[in-house]
């Protein structure tokens, strides 16, 4: 295939909106690399083969200790898909990682329960301005702080939680991972979705039982802003996994599997990694002085058993491969493969612009459960994604037809300057192809 100035475009921009997509004992050894390869199983071209810079990219941070593996894939335009390899699934393992190995995507799991939320949309079961109290009346009558930061006083809210609040976060709620008056409330209380087992590092109250009990729990506690006035990232994507569930008539998990993974042929994408597949599945490290100190592996991993309640925020386990596929299906309007496995008035409601009138995000725009250029100075216009707790970032662009996700597995998420290294290996990527194809 020729990369023409119009791919090399496409591929540099993909990887420049995913560089602006993060939310923000172990031993090394030596790497082990396996290189770039393209194509859908075993359809290739030549094109990966020139990703050299991408390579050194992945190589060196494998060998410079940074993580134990690194896994890129972008989708092109042509249909074919180039991937990017490097190190195993451990520190000084023997497995390499490749785009079937499974990781943990964390806050990657909004824009799929986003997409599940326009299924719904497009259902006739919801609409963006349903009041979250004509699913759950607890939330009829919120309270909110007078104070956002700090806990106590509080006053009726001036409006309702809707729909369009909870996959934008602006429902007024918080998260127990980000300072604000109700984190310490959260915790104490439970409210730490997706915390499979008891953590030293944030200690917390026993979690609800249900993704009922949850949300009954989260009714009860105050807001931080009125529903509406201000972009705030929240635990509303795991409230809207609940609302999903009662409004479907079917577990979470059924109705990801059933709307979603498979029709998009996501077979390793799911809430719990089956014992059988424990094999691919990547060890977790959190760097701490400068070494990565594993905290959660195959051997006992908290990924091999289900949490007490699905955490649409970020429960979910998937693999570059599964990810791939759902990214381009979100910048082909649900099209993958030369089909439409989705409906593209869904694909159109998660990737534009959702935010309620007046309020802003540093993007210009966000969509269903993840960012949206909406202003050129932040990354190319239009573009859609995402990134996870662990390094793992995505981004598609509906107007190039193009995806891009990366798979690695640390944290914290902001340790490295990956996201703008990546940006700079895939400039110069394309660029240096462009140079060949012109001599």
């Amino acid at each position: 295939m020729k990369f023409g100035s119009s791919l090399r475009y496409r591929l540099a921009a993909a990887i420049f909106a995913l560089a602006l997509t993060a939310p923000g004992a172990a031993q090394q050894a030596a790497p082990q690399t396996q290189g770039a390869h393209t194509g859908h199983g075993a359809h290739a071209g030549h094109g990966a083969a020139a990703l050299t810079n991408l390579q050194g990219l992945a190589d060196r941070y494998v060998a410079e200790g940074k993580t134990a593996n690194m896994v890129i894939g972008v989708a092109m335009p042509s249909g074919e898909t180039a991937w990017v390899k490097a190190g195993t699934l451990a520190m000084r393992g023997t497995t390499p990682a490749d785009e079937q190995s499974l990781y943990r995507i964390y806050s990657m799991t909004k824009p799929i329960v986003g997409l599940a939320t326009a299924l719904l949309i497009g259902d006739g079961k919801l609409t963006l301005d349903t009041p979250l109290s004509d699913i759950y009346p607890e939330f009829s009558d919120m309270q909110v702080l007078v104070d956002p930061e700090t806990p106590g006083e509080t006053r009726p809210a001036t409006r309702p939680i809707t729909i369009r609040n909870l996959i934008t976060h602006t429902a007024g709620l918080g998260y127990s991972i980000v300072p604000s008056g109700v984190a310490e409330l959260y915790r104490t209380q439970g409210i730490v979705p997706g915390m499979r087992r008891p953590n030293p590092m944030m200690p917390s109250g026993e979690q609800p039982a249900s993704l009922d009990d949850f949300v009954s729990l989260v009714a009860k506690q105050p807001l931080i802003t009125d529903p509406g006035t201000e972009w705030r990232y929240s635990i509303g994507l795991d409230v809207m996994g609940a609302v999903i569930q009662k409004v479907s008539g079917m577990p979470l998990e059924d109705f990801l599997q059933q709307r979603i993974f498979t029709p998009l042929g996501m077979d390793d994408t799911g809430f719990v990694v089956p014992q059988e597949d424990l094999g691919r599945l990547t060890t977790n490290y959190f760097l701490m002085d400068g070494s990565l100190i594993p905290i959660d592996n195959p051997n006992n991993s908290e990924y091999s058993a289900p949490a007490p309640f699905p955490s649409g925020g970020g429960g979910l386990a998937s693999t570059g491969e599964d990810y791939l596929r759902f990214m381009t299906a979100l910048a082909n309007g649900g099209m993958l493969e030369g089909r439409q496995v989705l409906p593209a008035e869904a694909i159109a409601l998660v990737t534009s612009n959702l935010l309620p009138e007046g309020v802003t995000y540093e993007s210009g725009g966000y969509g269903a459960g993840g960012r949206v250029v909406t202003r050129a100075d932040t990354g190319p216009m239009g573009s859609y994604g995402w990134g996870g707790a662990a390094g793992t970032l995505a981004t598609a662009l509906p107007a190039q037809g193009t995806a891009a996700v990366l798979m690695t597995q640390y944290m914290p998420q902001d340790a490295y300057p990956l996201p703008k290294d990546l940006a700079a290996a895939l400039m110069a990527d394309m660029m240096a192809m462009g140079a060949a194809n012109d001599n």
